[in-house]
């Protein structure tokens, strides 16, 4: 890409105030969401920003998520969400870690994920179950 057209890419997709959109959205770069959606919206590994008096509906899936607008629905980030002053998020958020600022509103259930912790590498131990040093040794060991 020359200099020329590279000074024209724009850091990143915006839905402007005026776009309505009913159906999937999938973005592997920033995106800023001006607009309405309703459903499913893919982001990777990166930020998605619902504006100020932007409108979402639906599942969020990406990095980090920032809340200026409305959102009702379920979000999922590998990163953190921020929900911030004047925003308003009914739903449920998962996510590593969340910053509310004062004014905003919440309704819904919110997870925070553990960033060290991997239960598919917890031994499995019933409440009758007992082990011995042996077999407590090497389950630690394995994890």
């Amino acid at each position: 890409m020359s200099a020329i057209a590279s000074a024209f890419v724009s850091p990143s997709a915006v839905i402007g105030k005026t776009i309505v959109i009913k159906g999937d959205v999938q973005s592997q770069e920033p995106l800023t969401i001006e607009g309405q959606v309703e459903g499913t919206i893919e982001i990777g590994d990166h930020l998605l920003t619902v504006a100020a008096g932007a409108n979402v509906r639906g599942q969020i899936a990406g990095r980090d998520v920032e809340v200026r607008g409305r959102v009702e629905g379920e979000v999922d980030a590998a990163g953190t969400v921020f929900v911030r002053k004047d925003a308003e998020f009914v739903g449920d958020i998962h996510a590593m870690s969340l910053v509310i600022e004062d004014g905003s509103y919440i309704k819904g259930n919110i997870e925070l994920k553990r960033k060290s912790f991997d239960s598919s590498k917890e031994p499995a131990v019933s409440a009758d179950s007992r082990l011995g040093v042996d077999e407590l040794s090497h389950a630690v060991l394995e994890s």
